[in-house]
């Protein structure tokens, strides 16, 4: 039942009709709302193009996780994957400590 609440949340607070939604993607108006009714369930690929289009991830819109991952942070990480093991191990590491601090700033600050 998340994925059309998602769907209509996420293309609404990105200010998207049904009608801009259904052009990126190829279909017809009227089916942007049926999905988003949960009348209908697209398929796999239908929905990953409308977790693209949206700009985010599949997981998310489907339910698997209930935090919008940022795309741009899934970039990095991506980037960071494709580093030689002696670089990203130091990435991590410098990660790792900047997270440690922004933490311990959220609970004393």
């Amino acid at each position: 039942m998340l994925f059309g609440k998602r769907m209509l949340e996420t293309r609404k607070g990105l200010k998207i009709s049904q009608e801009e939604l259904a052009q990126k993607l190829g279909i017809h108006a009227p089916l942007i709302g049926r999905y988003e009714r949960e009348e209908v369930k697209p398929s796999i690929e239908v929905a990953t193009n409308i977790a693209n289009a949206l700009n985010i991830s599949l997981d998310y819109l489907v339910g698997s996780m209930n935090l919008e991952l940022d795309k741009n942070i899934l970039d990095k990480i991506i980037d960071i994957q494709t580093l030689a093991p002696e670089d990203k191990e130091h990435i991590l590491i410098t990660i790792d400590a900047l997270l440690r601090d922004a933490k311990a700033r959220q609970t004393y600050g």
